[in-house]
């Protein structure tokens, strides 16, 4: 075949006859359809992911700075106080105090040591006493309160003031056991008489 233009054959023209028979081959393998070689580049590295501010409100609530204890003692209001404690230290062999007068709280009370916790025997003392108002509605005495130890007990009268749950002071008090204590409103735990104690 003569070159183009009458020009002599060089490498050049049997590199692109090289080529276009590879070409024709590829065209035969592929059913007449021309396979295409996909090109290939340098891998791109992949994009790094969004920066995401991280930034902490100053409105942001902390959570409780206290926290509950073990169970300190069951509260049991008696009609006859040397009848129960006679009960608890004779008839069950259990290890009970002597009497305690609390005019503050308007109480006596009797300490019934059972081990893991304790109970406490509460009998009226005085005319304004709390427990006099409650043996008027249970002639036969019962149980009035469960006493629960904190580890804070003012961060958890804060607490419990912004939760609205009620006391029945606006202040912790010393109690039997000569540490702080406050009760908290029944109709707002559970019909239960709460009380909290300094740990």
């Amino acid at each position: 075949v003569a070159p183009p233009f009458g020009r002599a054959p060089g490498p050049s023209d049997a590199r692109r006859t090289q080529r276009g028979a590879f070409q024709d081959g590829a065209r035969a393998e592929g059913g007449g359809r021309e396979l295409v070689r996909p090109r290939t580049s340098a891998k791109e590295p992949p994009a790094a992911p969004p920066l995401v501010a991280r930034t902490l409100s100053s409105h942001q609530v902390a959570g409780p700075v206290w926290n509950l204890g073990r169970l300190n003692h069951v509260a049991i209001a008696v009609p006859d106080l040397e009848k129960a404690k006679a009960f608890y230290e004779n008839v069950l062999g259990a290890q009970v105090s002597e009497a305690v007068p609390l005019p503050e709280h308007g109480v006596s009370v009797v300490f019934v040591n059972l081990g893991n916790t304790k109970m406490e025997l509460l009998h009226p003392l005085g005319n304004e006493s709390p427990i006099a108002g409650f043996l008027q509605k249970n002639k036969a005495g019962g149980m009035h309160h469960i006493c629960i130890e904190v580890d804070d007990i003012k961060a958890a009268v804060m607490d419990l003031k912004e939760k609205k749950i009620r006391s029945l002071s606006e202040e912790a008090k010393i109690g039997a056991h000569g540490k702080p204590v406050i009760f908290l409103h029944p109709k707002d735990c559970g019909g239960v008489l709460v009380e909290l104690e300094q740990a």
